[in-house]
């Protein structure tokens, strides 16, 4: 239940639906396994991602054909499921990345008011 502070607080935790832009971003660099997934989250981005949540998306994501995977047999153990992007998952992250650029344009107008750097604009 919601109450009086919490009206206008900014969700808690991460937004997921940008973990859709760090898939794509990560598999655009290298092809990875799920573990290595996991792990570059925590170390690129900062982010403690439900592993749930990781395979739905990459599930996802390989449905609407923007990664394909396939099963690399691994020297000291079982074989292992390697993500890639494909040429759909190539044009998919410059969407995103178009997209996120203009957020952080109006996110950079927000804190250059919030830090005091310039004064808000007053109605006239």
């Amino acid at each position: 239940m919601k109450t009086a502070l919490d009206h206008g607080a900014p969700p808690r935790g991460t937004p997921k639906n940008y973990l859709v832009a760090w898939l794509l971003v990560m598999l655009k660099r290298s092809h990875l396994h799920g573990y290595e997934i996991m792990k570059e989250l925590r170390e690129e981005f900062g982010i403690t991602a439900d592993p749930g949540s990781v395979y739905r998306t990459l599930r996802g994501l390989e449905a609407d054909g923007l990664i394909c995977s396939h099963w690399d047999p691994h020297d000291h153990g079982p074989a292992r499921r390697v993500y890639e992007l494909t040429n759909d998952g190539a044009l998919a992250l410059e969407r995103w990345a178009e997209a996120l650029r203009s957020y952080r344009t109006t996110l950079d107008g927000f804190f250059r008011v919030f830090d005091g750097s310039v004064a808000p604009a007053r109605p006239g």
